[in-house]
C-alpha cells in the first residue's frame, strides 16, 4: 500500500493528459534522476550492503526506463533538452535530517515517497493517455514504481527499527501531502 497521505489533485489529470510529449520528456528526466539517485546512495553508503546491492539494481532499472523513454521520444521526434529541476523532489530534501544516522532514514523517506507517487500519477496516466500503447506505456511503469517504493521502506525497516520507520513515514506522509496539495498542476510527473 502506497503511504500518500492525499491524492493528486484530479486538475491534473486533463492537464498532463492534453500534453503527452511534455509528460514524457519531463518523465524522461525523472528516471535518468532515479537512476542518479541509487548511484548516490551507493556512493554515500558504501559499507551498507543491503542498500549497496539493492541501489545496483534499482540504478540498472531505472536506466532501462529512462531507455524506454528515450526510445518514445524518439519516435515522436523530440529532443530530450534540459532538465528543469523539480520544485516537488527540492521541496522533499528541505526535510532531510542534517546528520546521521537519520539522515539516511529521511533519503530512503524521500525515495519512497517520489516512487510512490510517480506510481499513483502512472496509474491515473494508465486510465487516461489518448492512445492503449501510451495506456500499456504506463502501465508497465506503474507496477515497477510500486516495487521501487516498497524496495525503499524494506531497506528502511533493516536499518531502522519498524516503529521509526513507521512514524517517519507518517511524517512524510504529511510534508508530502502538503507539497502536494501545492503544485501548480503543471504538466510534469511531479507538477
Amino acid at each position: 500500500m502506497l503511504c500518500l497521505a492525499c491524492p493528486t489533485n484530479p486538475e491534473w489529470i486533463p492537464v498532463a493528459v492534453a500534453n503527452p510529449d511534455l509528460i514524457l520528456l519531463d518523465h524522461a528526466h525523472c528516471e535518468k534522476k532515479a537512476a542518479f539517485f541509487a548511484l548516490t546512495m551507493i556512493n554515500r553508503y558504501p559499507n551498507r550492503t543491503r542498500l549497496v546491492r539493492e541501489m545496483i539494481d534499482l540504478a540498472a532499472e531505472e536506466l532501462e526506463h529512462f531507455t524506454t523513454v528515450m526510445n518514445e521520444l524518439e519516435k515522436r521526434n523530440l529532443t530530450l533538452g534540459r532538465d528543469a529541476g523539480s520544485d516537488y523532489a527540492k521541496a522533499l530534501h528541505e526535510h532531510l535530517h542534517g546528520t546521521e544516522p537519520k539522515r539516511l532514514l529521511d533519503f530512503l523517506m524521500i525515495g519512497a515517497f517520489i516512487e510512490a507517487r510517480s506510481c499513483e500519477r502512472f496509474s491515473l496516466l494508465a486510465k487516461h493517455a489518448p492512445t492503449e500503447e501510451m495506456r500499456a506505456l504506463y502501465r508497465s511503469l506503474f507496477e515497477s514504481e510500486a516495487g521501487h517504493y516498497r524496495l525503499y521502506t524494506d531497506i528502511a525497516r533493516e536499518y531502522y527499527p519498524h516503529e521509526e520507520v513507521k512514524q517517519r513515514l507518517l511524517e512524510f506522509g504529511q510534508i508530502e501531502a502538503e507539497i502536494v496539495k501545492g503544485l501548480a498542476n503543471k504538466p510534469t510527473m511531479h507538477g
